[in-house]
């Protein structure tokens, strides 16, 4: 079976959080996010029912038993549903979160989902157990959203999903967070969502909605559609300014923020072939450096760097060179 537990990761969002992939490659998802550093979406799905093959709860809470024990739980701050596609696809989301609860009660459930489905009854009962829900909310008008989210066909109305998020905050307890990726582009007629008409739309949303929290960010990973790119720490701290005015009780974490130092994980030596899957099971969710392998599974950096050189030349996995350092990600 493959590996749906993965991690720790460290999140600027969540700490040091364990992820749980909720549906598998290839990608499956509603959207095909211009900005996506995963790719183009391969399974273009708009139902949970489209879904197949689904994970159970059985693997998913062995897999997660095993992962604890060998990681220990004190380094882990979270438990997160994310990984290579939208995990509201699968129809058993709601027996996952509350497995993973009744196994681990003494962490946090937290669900990283792009917010499409939320127009469901059967979602929003699924998500109503985590303790932290996470929406995507890039734009707040059809035009942007089209351009930069790119739905899939039979996925409702931006303002169809503004209202269903309001519904679900009404009857959650725990804490609803929008995530917000800022996009510019070098192409002129790319409808950015920084600045304009579709900025002061954006801010709109965010203010009938009054989430706990707004994570802020910008793409700082390789991305599908070479033409995007990140929006300078200026027109971050901008953007933050409007949506502080307008959400004065919500909490904003911004991607460029200085974070708390993360826990490592419980250092053991581990043999080769463990850590090559450890590091393709990360790769398959997430571009990363060498650095952040090394931090996630608690391994020395000049170890790590020499197993990737090894699977870059084998053509298991691909490095991408950027402003930021070498990622390396997995060679679909």
């Amino acid at each position: 079976m493959v590996n749906i537990v993965y991690g720790p990761v460290p999140s600027w969002r969540l700490g040091r959080s364990l992820g749980i992939d909720a549906t598998l490659l290839p990608k499956a998802c509603t959207f095909d996010c211009v900005y996506c550093q995963l790719g183009k979406t391969i399974r273009k799905l708009s139902s949970p029912k489209e879904l197949n093959p689904v994970i159970g709860v059985e693997e998913l809470i062995k897999q997660l038993e095993r992962k604890i024990e060998k990681v220990g739980p004190d380094s882990i701050d979270l438990i997160t549903f994310s990984g290579t596609g939208e995990p509201t696809l699968n129809p058993s989301i709601g027996s996952m979160i509350s497995a993973v609860k009744r196994l681990i009660p003494f962490k946090p459930v937290a669900v990283l989902t792009n917010s499409s489905l939320v127009y469901l009854d059967e979602v929003r009962n699924a998500l109503s157990n985590a303790d932290l829900v996470s929406f995507k909310l890039d734009a707040a008008d059809q035009q942007t959203f089209e351009e930069i989210n790119r739905p899939v066909a039979n996925i409702p109305n931006i303002k169809e999903i503004i209202e269903s998020i309001k519904k679900f905050k009404a009857g959650h307890h725990g804490i609803l967070a929008l995530q917000i990726m800022l996009v510019d582009s070098i192409k002129p007629d790319f409808r950015v969502n920084f600045k304009g008409e579709a900025l002061n739309c954006l801010i709109e949303g965010i203010a009938e909605i009054q989430p706990d929290q707004i994570q802020l960010n910008t793409p700082t990973r390789p991305v599908m559609e070479k033409h995007i790119k990140p929006v300078n720490s200026t027109i971050l701290s901008a953007v933050e300014e409007r949506i502080k005015e307008v959400t004065p009780e919500s909490e904003v974490i911004r991607v460029d923020e200085e974070r708390a130092p993360l826990k490592s994980i419980k250092r053991e030596k581990k043999p080769i072939e463990e850590l090559r899957g450890d590091i393709l099971a990360l790769l398959k969710r997430r571009p990363c450096r060498a650095v952040d392998i090394s931090i996630a599974l608690g391994t020395e950096k000049r170890e790590i760097e020499a197993i990737v050189r090894s699977m870059v030349k084998e053509g298991v996995i691909i490095e991408i060179r950027s402003e930021r350092g070498t990622y390396y990600t997995y060679s679909s």
